[in-house]
């Protein structure tokens, strides 16, 4: 029978996702000062965001939130709203079963703190993606900023962990307050913060200012993607926070300010003036973020320090299709979105292997893997095709993410850029196959490497997207260029 949602207030539909996740987030924080066993509470925060899914699903039923803003235009009801907060659900709702098996065992005291702060750093997440007010995207920003560096120095005792948080708070601090001075500029240019306003009145503004505002802008974002050469505090924060803090960094929150990057530059600095400057700017970011982040990461032999770096040359990737919307935006930004969901399922699966050898009492390190495939060939060989789909090898979802962004990039004129990822994703195979020889040419006397239900899970999940989303990528890439809500369409 179907559901009426056509006498539902609107502005009641479009919180509904947020707002369930948030009651989540408060009674999971009220029940662990009376629950004695703490375990079942990480199933009540998965609870909480698949119930967010749920209510996501309502929202976007057709009829049920007519297109527009709600809220004081603070929450914009469109397509890439709904694509973008499910893509963030998804990704939050894998780093908390992944890791299930790890907190109780390495944060016995703090389990139920971790939760809350993955919840709340992705309630701030959905607001980044789902504004047109640069005043809630900024504060969405802080809300999941603040929960990352809390978790990232979870590890009290651990000195690595808390250098990764003490690194990973400076230079969120720094990439902030660039951030922030770039967006005052433009407030200060056009006296709004309303995305579409802003960029009716940008057509008045001084050339020189408005360039700086947009160099300020890119820097700022730059440092939260981990863009080279904005990239420096990615590998020591990768490889101090635990483990599955740093599966959580590599995912949601790069996502919520990819979404944010082009809400920021396709609604509010999308004017003739300015569209070709920033366009270049991010095609060099591009270029260089490739390069650096793969050349380095031939020489890790940290596997979270390599995927450090791996995550520094897929913002290259991404960057083609940023480029790229400034000349062809649903083409590009298409490419973009779906790029983001391949990269949540294809590196879920590769940090849950991460998370397994640690709950063994093991490493990161290249060595760990050694001998993988004697002990547990299920696992090694999902590992090999997740490592497929990241160097972009057919039928794997990374290759249809790759060839969308090759094709952006070819769209708009970038041929020199797409011809530059190409090449850059045959020199990644270098890295990925270091760990991959570990794992089946390398022998050992180890035991079976076993997976509790929640990893193993993930793993089973992981890869089976990485196949069917990859299979079936057409509709998923149509949906994605449709959800260009941007630009008045």
């Amino acid at each position: 029978m179907p559901i009426d949602l056509s006498s539902v207030n609107p502005n009641l539909l479009i919180i509904l996702p947020p707002g369930v996740l948030a009651v989540f987030a408060l009674v999971v924080l009220v029940l662990d000062l009376y629950s004695q066993e703490k375990r079942w509470l990480a199933g009540l925060s998965l609870v909480g965001v698949l119930l967010s899914l749920v209510a996501l699903w309502f929202a976007s039923r057709p009829g049920a939130v007519p297109p527009g803003d709600y809220f004081g235009r603070m929450v914009t009801a469109d397509h890439f709203t709904f694509y973008m907060v499910a893509v963030l659900l998804v990704a939050a709702g894998l780093v908390i079963l992944f890791s299930m098996d790890w907190v109780p065992r390495r944060l016995p005291k703090v389990q139920v703190e971790y939760y809350e702060l993955v919840l709340f750093a992705t309630l701030g997440m959905m607001f980044m993606a789902a504004s047109r007010d640069v005043t809630l995207i900024y504060l969405g920003l802080e809300l999941s900023s603040q929960a990352s560096y809390i978790l990232a120095g979870l590890l009290r005792n651990d000195p690595r962990s808390n250098e990764a948080a003490l690194k990973y708070f400076l230079n969120g601090a720094l990439a902030s307050a660039v951030l922030l001075f770039g967006l005052s500029i433009l407030y200060g240019l056009t006296g709004t913060t309303y995305l579409p306003e802003m960029l009716v009145a940008l057509g008045q503004a001084p050339l020189p200012l408005l360039v700086t505002a947009m160099v300020f802008v890119i820097a700022g974002f730059g440092f939260k993607v981990a863009a080279a050469p904005f990239h420096l505090w990615a590998p020591d924060a990768y490889e101090g926070a635990p483990t599955p803090v740093s599966g959580f960094f590599s995912m949601a929150p790069k996502a919520a300010a990819w979404a944010a990057v082009l809400r920021v530059f396709l609604e509010g600095l999308s004017i003739p003036q300015v569209m070709d400057k920033w366009s270049v700017l991010y095609a060099v970011l591009s270029a260089s973020s490739m390069l650096i982040g793969n050349l380095t990461a031939l020489w890790q032999t940290n596997v979270k320090r390599m995927m450090a770096y791996s995550s520094v040359s897929h913002a290259g990737y991404i960057l083609v299709g940023v480029a790229a919307a400034a000349r062809a935006p649903e083409v590009g930004a298409g490419a973009v979105l779906f790029y983001l969901l391949s990269y949540i399922l294809t590196n879920a699966g590769i940090w849950a292997a991460l998370v397994a050898l640690e709950n063994q009492g093991e490493g990161t390190e290249m060595a760990d893997f050694r001998g993988l495939a004697q002990r547990n060939p299920a696992l090694a060989w999902s590992l090999l095709l997740l490592f497929v789909s990241l160097i972009g090898i057919p039928p794997t979802v990374g290759f249809f993410g790759k060839f969308f962004l090759f094709r952006a990039g070819v769209q708009a004129g970038y041929v020199w850029l797409a011809v530059l990822m190409a090449i850059n994703s045959a020199i990644s195979v270098g890295y990925y196959y270091a760990v991959v020889r570990n794992m089946f040419f390398e022998k050992t006397e180890k035991p079976r490497l076993e997976l509790g239900s929640s990893l193993q899970a993930v793993v089973a999940l992981s890869v089976l997207a990485v196949l069917v989303v990859g299979l079936g990528s057409s509709p998923v890439i149509q949906y994605a260029e449709a959800a260009l809500g941007l630009l008045g369409r």
